[in-house]
């Protein structure tokens, strides 16, 4: 089961809605009306927080919360959403499409189709989890593109895999879902992420065989917040 993917492209794009002639609304037009309220019930509708503390500022405390290493998730986030995190977290890939909004409303939008079922093929949020293997552990399914119910859960997923696999190492191979090479691939990326992060932590993943290229350019802004907000507890 691939428990988190990743895709390159962004491209912003937007649902189109039409009305049937005579001024009836259409069924697309009644289910966004329908959704909208929810949204409202479920507060998705407020002014969403600086897109960089929503990602980095949760990731920070979910660590913390969930006892991984310190830099280790957010190194995860940092392959999983780009080299800032600062724009990503409303951040919706729809079948290799990558859309990025301002608001949870907005990006809640893409986890269905026009009729109100929920896509294949979706990774959403500061982690980019994949709406088809975890929709169950969100309720409503809404709130995987929330920044702190998406943080927290990727930290509980990475902190079990840990107890499952045995180490930390093994656990980040099998954050992407992959295996062999693939899955050591994703590892050294996620190290050298804490490499350019300063991080001792780096020193949980093994670096044999990984290439220096690995690395995603980590913006200097991040590594100032994460590195005035840890004290480096090893895992």
């Amino acid at each position: 089961m691939q428990i988190a993917r990743r895709r390159s492209d962004a491209l912003l794009g937007r649902e189109s809605e039409s009305e049937s002639a005579g001024g009836f609304i259409s069924t697309t037009r009644i289910f966004k009306t329908a959704i909208a309220g929810l949204f409202l019930s479920l507060g998705l509708v407020a002014a969403a927080p600086a897109a960089h503390a929503a990602c980095l500022d949760h990731i920070l405390q979910a660590e913390k919360e969930a006892g991984v290493p310190s830099g280790l998730l957010l190194a995860v986030a940092l392959v999983e959403s780009g080299q800032s995190i600062s724009s990503e977290a409303y951040a919706v890939n729809v079948k290799g499409t990558a859309h990025f909004v301002s608001t949870p409303t907005a990006a809640a939008k893409y986890l269905r189709d026009p009729k109100g079922n929920l896509r294949q093929n979706v990774t959403a949020g500061c982690m980019q989890l994949s709406l088809s293997d975890h929709k169950a552990a969100f309720h409503p399914v809404e709130k995987i593109v929330d920044p702190k119910e998406n943080v927290q859960y990727a930290a509980r997923m990475l902190a079990r895999l840990r107890a499952t696999a045995g180490s930390w190492a093994a656990a980040v191979a099998r954050y992407n879902g992959g295996s062999g090479k693939t899955a050591h691939a994703y590892a050294c990326k996620v190290r050298s992420n804490l490499v350019s992060l300063n991080s001792v932590n780096a020193s949980l993943i093994d670096g044999n065989g990984c290439s220096d290229e690995e690395s995603t350019a980590v913006t200097p802004r991040t590594r100032r917040v994460y590195q005035s907000a840890t004290t480096e507890p090893v895992g």
